[in-house]
C-alpha cells in the first residue's frame, strides 16, 4: 500500500495543493494529547504494496502488541495480537491522553477492526515543539476514522526511527476512539 511509489504520489498531490497540516505544539517535542509507541515493519503476504506494521507499547510484563495494517491510502485495519498480556495500561494511558471522560471498553472482542485513513500530507519533519510541517522528512501525518467515522484520532508514524503516536484529534472522541482500539486491543 505505502510502497514508494504510491507515496509519492499521494503526497506530491498534498504538497501541490498546499496541504501540509501541523497539530498544535508543546515544549517537549511530543503533541499534547499523544501517547507514543513503536512500530516494526511486518512482512505482507498478499498485496506489496500494502504496509503492515506490529505496533508496541510499554515493556516486560506491561508491554501491548497489536498490528496496523493499511491497505490503501484510505483504508486498513487493526488487528489483535493474540498471547500477551492485558492491555489495561496502555488503555489507560491512551485514555488519558485522548481525555476520554468514560475509561468503560467494548464487551466485543474482535480479531480485526477496519478504519478510514486520511494522509494530511507529504512525510514531514517534526518541530521541536511537538507539531508537524515545516519541510520533507519521515513523519506520516494521517487521521483515522473509527466506528462509522464516529470516532477521529491522530496516527503519525516515522518508518526510519520505528516510532509513532496516537494524538488527540478532540476531546468529545476520547470516549469512543478507546471503545473502538478496545475490541481488538484486549
Amino acid at each position: 500500500m505505502i510502497s514508494r511509489r504510491s507515496a509519492l504520489i499521494v503526497f506530491a498531490g498534498a504538497a501541490l495543493s498546499g496541504g501540509v497540516y501541523a497539530q498544535d505544539q508543546v515544549t517537549d517535542g511530543r503533541s499534547p494529547g499523544s501517547l507514543a509507541f513503536k512500530i516494526t515493519p511486518l512482512p505482507v503476504k498478499s498485496n506489496a504494496d500494502d504496509l503492515a506494521l506490529m505496533a508496541s507499547y510499554g515493556e516486560g510484563d506491561d508491554e501491548t502488541k497489536f498490528a496496523i495494517e493499511l491497505k490503501s491510502e484510505s483504508h486498513g485495519m487493526f488487528r489483535h495480537v493474540t498471547g500477551g498480556p492485558r492491555p489495561t495500561h496502555f488503555l489507560s494511558e491512551l485514555g488519558k491522553a485522548l481525555e476520554a471522560s468514560d475509561l468503560r471498553l467494548s464487551d466485543a472482542k474482535q480479531d480485526t477492526l477496519a478504519f478510514d485513513i486520511a494522509f494530511l500530507g507529504p512525510p514531514t519533519i517534526r518541530s521541536s515543539g511537538g507539531g508537524f510541517g515545516g519541510g520533507p522528512g519521515d513523519w506520516y501525518t494521517t487521521k483515522i476514522f473509527l466506528g462509522q467515522d464516529q470516532a477521529e484520532v491522530y496516527f503519525n508514524f516515522n518508518l526510519v526511527s520505528g516510532e509513532a503516536e496516537f494524538s488527540i484529534k478532540d476531546e468529545s472522541y476520547g470516549n469512543d476512539v478507546l471503545s473502538e482500539l478496545s475490541k481488538v486491543i484486549w
